[in-house]
């Protein structure tokens, strides 16, 4: 099956195309991977399923005007109770603010991630602008998904709490329902938000598509390879558990490494007191994205494997979306890699220039197999069948 023969060919492409290690492009992807935040199996934290203890003893507005007379009795000469619930909605307000531009920059950055990942060459500005427009989509979608998961299992848990007066065993029955619903609601916006990240994101690129447009096109080649993808989520789930781990051990490691210089650093400054205390925070801030970055360097090769698989996975189940069709028949025909043997030279296949210019009469002439200028050639490939059976890169 193509999911499990597509668990060592992104394998192969991830390292193709993140070897020679360049420094500038692992940097660019730990950057854009600050947004994009990997493409997890998990989503965000759904509203806890407990429905039935949240019921206890309510008294309503009752305990709001206890808890504003005694917020006014203890500080109400310094903060009044109204001021201090102003202040706590401007505090909300703004992180509702800066978590939606997040969620905006980190949508364009999927496409961002993409492009970076197809092309031989990271633009972190030029891809950023190209997407703008694919990205605002996406963040509309996922807004939407969000509410129409969010919504259903809110107003219930609002209700429950604005009016029941205790536990019931009625109450405790909808609570049970309460929670099974909330499983399938979270398990549905998991895969759609999965499949929409993976699938649909390339279906947007390839074709120009909106978010919608772009699930009719891929949603037939879902349907008729339900096994596939069934696969495909399960194997993801069992090698993100196994890979977390790994992860979580060497960002310790690497986080103890990174932190130690610039601990060192500030507790000096501290010492030393005075205007080396401005220094000390400064060097603590430079202290901390290092490590972040540092982090994010060590998910880089994670993530952009598990990318490259749901790239491998969509072009196998429809040639037609194939978004990296070169390094799939590069790396299934040789094994050896997209950069020794490319079906077409690009404009950053540098390293490929270099080689038809030094060895002439190679056997593979730009990528398109044996030497056409050869008659036997042409011959044995009219009679023999390719090497690998899977060289039309279709699979098996």
């Amino acid at each position: 099956m193509y999911a499990i023969d597509n668990l060592g060919d992104a394998i192969d492409v991830t390292r193709d195309r993140l070897t020679p290690i360049e420094i500038g492009t692992w940097l660019k992807l730990a950057i854009i991977l600050l947004f994009v935040g990997g493409a997890t199996v998990g989503g965000p934290g759904l509203p806890a399923s407990d429905g039935g203890t949240a019921t206890g003893d309510m008294e309503g507005v009752d305990s709001l005007e206890e808890l504003e007379a005694e917020w006014n009795a203890e500080f109400g000469d310094q903060v009044t109770f109204e001021e201090l619930l102003y202040a706590i909605a401007i505090l909300v307000v703004l992180l509702i603010g800066f978590g939606l531009i997040y969620a905006l920059i980190a949508a364009i950055m999927e496409f961002t991630f993409i492009e970076s990942l197809r092309s031989e060459s990271v633009h972190l500005r030029r891809y950023f602008n190209q997407n703008l427009g694919r990205g605002l989509r996406l963040f509309g979608f996922r807004i939407g998904l969000f509410l129409a998961v969010l919504v259903p299992l809110a107003v219930p848990v609002w209700y429950v709490i604005s009016t029941a007066n205790g536990f019931t065993v009625t109450l405790a029955v909808l609570g049970g329902i309460y929670a099974l619903t909330a499983l399938v609601l979270g398990l549905l916006y998991v895969l759609i938000s999965r499949f929409t990240t993976i699938f649909v994101t390339q279906v947007m690129l390839l074709e120009d598509r909106g978010v919608l447009s772009a699930w009719k096109r891929f949603f037939p080649t879902l349907r008729g390879n339900l096994a596939e993808y069934g696969l495909y989520v399960l194997l993801v789930w069992i090698l993100q558990v196994v890979v977390n781990f790994g992860f979580a051990f060497l960002a310790v490691i690497a986080a103890l490494v990174v932190v130690i210089p610039f601990a060192i650093t500030v507790a000096v400054l501290v010492v030393v007191g005075g205007p080396a205390l401005y220094l000390a925070v400064a060097v603590g801030a430079l202290g901390l994205l290092t490590v972040l970055l540092a982090v994010m360097l060590i998910r880089v090769p994670i993530d952009s494997y598990f990318r490259y698989y749901g790239f491998l996975l969509l072009g196998d189940t429809n040639p037609e979306l194939d978004l990296i069709p070169e390094r799939r028949a590069a790396v299934r025909r040789h094994d050896g890699g997209v950069g020794s043997v490319p079906e077409e030279p690009s404009d950053g296949d540098h390293w490929d220039d270099d080689s038809d210019e030094e060895t002439g009469q190679d056997d593979h002439d730009e990528g398109t197999g044996w030497d056409t200028s050869s008659n036997w050639d042409d011959d044995r490939d009219d009679d023999e069948e390719p090497d690998d059976d899977r060289d039309d890169g279709r699979g098996w």
